[in-house]
């Protein structure tokens, strides 16, 4: 059986798109129709690729020892003055936007903007 040679620069392509794919937020399907590309070669050079990976990835050594505990963040809690009516609310969203809320604001509108961010960054490397 004659075993065709590696084309680098194909495999470079689809290595990169399975990674924006996966980053997207968006289904497969979708991403390739919005990439014009073939579901089927996809899936195919998903799957080839992961069998190559794993081909030349080294073995993962067993831990001899416990897992160290998970590492946490130290908190500071400043004494700030209380807040009036008038002081903003920063909401930070977990794809790093961040959102100033003051008081009386419409909350459709603030629901409205939520909506458009998260639909956004489902089709965006960085929708703002």
């Amino acid at each position: 059986m004659l075993r065709q040679q590696r084309n680098v620069a194909r495999e470079q392509f689809w290595r990169r798109h399975i990674s924006r794919q996966r980053h997207s937020g968006l289904t497969i399907r979708d991403y390739c129709q919005l990439h014009d590309l073939h579901e089927n070669s996809f899936y195919s050079w998903r799957r080839t690729i992961n069998e190559r990976d794993r081909q030349t990835a080294p073995p993962i050594p067993t831990p001899s020892v416990a897992p160290a505990a998970p590492a946490f963040l130290p908190v500071a809690i400043v004494d700030t003055p209380t807040p009036s009516h008038d002081s903003p609310i920063d909401i930070r969203l977990a794809d790093g936007h961040r959102i100033r809320v003051r008081s009386g604001s419409d909350r459709k509108l603030l629901a409205d903007v939520l909506a458009l961010l998260q639909a956004t960054a489902k089709t965006e490397a960085r929708p703002c």
